[in-house]
C-alpha cells in the first residue's frame, strides 16, 4: 500500500522522478473562483510537460480547472516541509485608496490526478 501524501519526506526532484505523465504548473497568471469557492480555474504563464520522470517540453499559458473538493481529494503526493514556500501578492487589491495588506499562503509542490488541463494554442 502506498503511503498517504506527506507521510514520508519527499523532495521536489523525487516528486518529478516518480511522475509518469503530467504538467507542472509555474508562475501563476490568473485565477477565478466562484462565490461559494467550489468551482475554480487557474492559469499560469509557463508549464512543463513531464514524461517518465523528466521535464520534456515547455508549455505556454497552461491552465487547470475543477471543483475544490474533488481537486483536493485527488492529491496523491506532496513534498516535505523543506520544499514549502510562501506565495502570494503584496496587497489584497480592494479599497479606495487601495489597501496594503499581505495576502497569500504557503504551499509545497504537490501532485494531483485526473484534473482538467489546457494550454494556449496558436494555429498556423
Amino acid at each position: 500500500m502506498e503511503p498517504f501524501p506527506g507521510e514520508k519526506p519527499l523532495t521536489f526532484e523525487q516528486l518529478i522522478a516518480s511522475t509518469d505523465h503530467a504538467i507542472l504548473f509555474q508562475t501563476n497568471r490568473s485565477w477565478s473562483i466562484d462565490d461559494k469557492r467550489y468551482n475554480f480555474q487557474f492559469g499560469t504563464e509557463i508549464g512543463w510537460e513531464i514524461k517518465n520522470g523528466k521535464r520534456v517540453r515547455m508549455l505556454k499559458n497552461p491552465s487547470y480547472s475543477g471543483f475544490t473538493t474533488g481537486f483536493w481529494n485527488s492529491m496523491d503526493a506532496i513534498c516535505s516541509r523543506d520544499e514549502w514556500s510562501l506565495w502570494g501578492t503584496p496587497n489584497c487589491g480592494k479599497g479606495q485608496p487601495q489597501q496594503v495588506m499581505g495576502t497569500g499562503h504557503g504551499a509545497a509542490p504537490a501532485r494531483f490526478r485526473g484534473g482538467k488541463v489546457g494550454s494556449a494554442y496558436k494555429g498556423t
